[in-house]
């Protein structure tokens, strides 16, 4: 499993945004928690930037070694 990406994190955990440039990924891992407390990872584009759901929170962001 890979290192979290430094990533700052908004007050309520909805929204993350972090230098793109500190993976070679081109997608990265968001690790999002359920207000049930199951915990999902979602694939999504290394663009610096994410958002979930309401009632979801972001645990970590991961580079995706996938090739």
């Amino acid at each position: 499993m890979p290192d979290p990406i430094p990533a700052r994190l908004s007050d309520d955990g909805r929204t993350a945004t972090w230098n793109p440039a500190a993976t070679f990924a081109a997608q990265v891992l968001v690790r999002v928690r359920a207000a049930s407390g199951e915990v999902e990872e979602r694939r999504s584009m290394n663009s610096g930037r994410a958002r979930v759901r309401e009632n979801e929170r972001i645990e970590a962001i991961l580079a995706d070694e996938v090739l």
